[in-house]
């Protein structure tokens, strides 16, 4: 999964068109006719896990899943047999992700599940073993949602051949190709229907993709699906919007969900990991604070090698980021962006000094300090919504802070036997 120069351009260019389209959602509670519940229970998720795990079967310039002692996969069965569901969700359970995007296939369209349609259309390409199923079945038991990866302009990655027998070169309006794809997604709708909370369109919907037909081929079967549509935003097909970067300094927060590699490439090969745990959970809590945030908030991205194995780096990656944000608790999920001291598209993470979260019944507004004064007091300016708080508290022991709160300010002065965490200092406000 690669952002080309002309997708990030789409990116930036709808962006206003995405928010506007939400601000209007979120009035009305409804979008493209589908009930409330969808967008409301979307924007509950802070947090995510991408799993990428790939077998191209021809050459590619990118690559695709390694065995840990970077041995090639010889074969999409191998990929199949080899993938460990039980793993993968303790993985996502020691991260705390609230829902998986997985990615049951990729370049060239070969695909982890016995699939009928691709038996028929492009023989070779599905699995005998129905990964889907099985990892649906593990994460189910730890309550966690999964959502489906789907590239329904995949046709560019597929060798000549299996281009023709698709119709992917027949030019406007593809009718060949999209029949091909919505059979296809169809089929993927029907065999796993609501165990699937939603599906991550990528390919950015080019022409050769009738968008509201993909839309309808989900919607019709499940209207629940959460769609989400990277890196642009076509309201015919998607309801959220997501961008798939690497992400590099200030770490600029975005209202979209932020898809983030954590190691070199997007599947395991040979990387370690290069963004801390410490960092990705910091912008976890601000993409929390973005006030229009559509939600999904973060979602880490790795891939496991074939056998239960990770790229070094990547559980205690997992089980850190876990661990910070058991200590953030009812500060971070369940909440909404905080009103009293908002954050907006393009906050950068470096730099920011502290940001807000609020409780769902809006009483309590959580500020996460991440970058604490000199002493004991920290200078605050009036809440940009006027609320007037009369206590405040360190969240991690409940020990009382000294509010004085003005026409002009409000100072924090803590107690000379507390001190200002280094990763994130919570106090509630009420």
């Amino acid at each position: 999964m690669r952002n080309s120069g002309k997708l990030k351009h789409i990116a930036a260019v709808l962006l206003v068109a995405s928010l506007t389209c939400f601000q209007l959602q979120a009035k009305s509670g409804t979008q493209n006719g589908d009930s409330i519940s969808k967008s409301h229970a979307f924007q509950q998720m802070h947090l995510g896990m991408f799993i990428h795990y790939t077998y191209v079967g021809k050459p590619y310039q990118w690559g695709s899943t390694l065995w840990a002692d970077t041995t090639k996969v010889r074969n999409l069965d191998e990929l199949a047999d080899n993938l460990d569901v039980n793993d993968i969700a303790q993985t996502a359970v020691s991260m705390r992700a609230q829902y998986v995007v997985f990615t049951p296939f990729h370049a060239n369209m070969n695909v982890l599940y016995p699939s009928a349609v691709m038996s028929q259309r492009l023989p070779g390409h599905n699995s005998k073993r129905d990964v889907i199923r099985d990892l649906i079945q593990a994460l189910k038991t730890k309550d966690i949602r999964v959502l489906l990866y789907f590239h329904p302009s995949d046709g560019h990655d597929l060798t000549k051949e299996d281009q023709e027998r698709t119709g992917w070169n027949n030019g406007a309006p593809f009718r060949q190709w999209n029949d091909f794809v919505n059979e296809f997604l169809g089929e993927i709708v029907n065999n796993y229907g609501k165990d699937i909370s939603g599906y991550f369109i990528d390919g950015g919907l080019p022409e050769q993709v009738d968008a509201a037909r993909l839309r309808k081929t989900i919607i019709d079967r499940y209207p629940e699906s959460w769609i989400i549509q990277n890196s642009g935003y076509n309201p015919l097909c998607a309801d959220f919007s997501a961008n798939e970067d690497n992400m590099v300094p200030p770490f600029p927060a975005i209202s979209w969900v932020r898809c983030q590699r954590i190691s070199g490439e997007w599947w395991a090969k040979v990387n370690n990991v290069m963004f801390n745990p410490e960092m990705a959970y910091r912008y976890t809590v601000l993409q929390a604070t973005v006030t229009n945030r559509i939600g999904g908030g973060s979602c880490w991205s790795f891939g496991p090698h074939p056998g239960g194995r990770w790229e070094p780096g990547v559980r205690t990656f997992c089980k850190d980021l876990g661990g910070f944000i058991d200590k953030a608790g009812e500060s971070l999920f369940e909440t909404h962006p905080g009103k009293a001291y908002p954050a907006k598209e393009g906050q950068p993470l470096l730099g920011t000094q502290y940001v807000a979260t609020e409780s769902p019944d809006g009483k309590k507004t959580f500020l996460h300090v991440f970058l604490p004064p000199k002493g004991t007091k920290l200078e605050l300016p009036v809440p940009a919504d006027q609320r007037h708080f009369k206590s405040a508290r360190l969240f991690s022991n409940n020990h009382k802070i000294e509010l004085k709160q003005t026409d002009s300010s409000v100072s924090l002065t803590i107690s000379s036997l507390d001190r200002w965490d280094d990763l994130d200092t919570i106090v509630v406000l009420e």
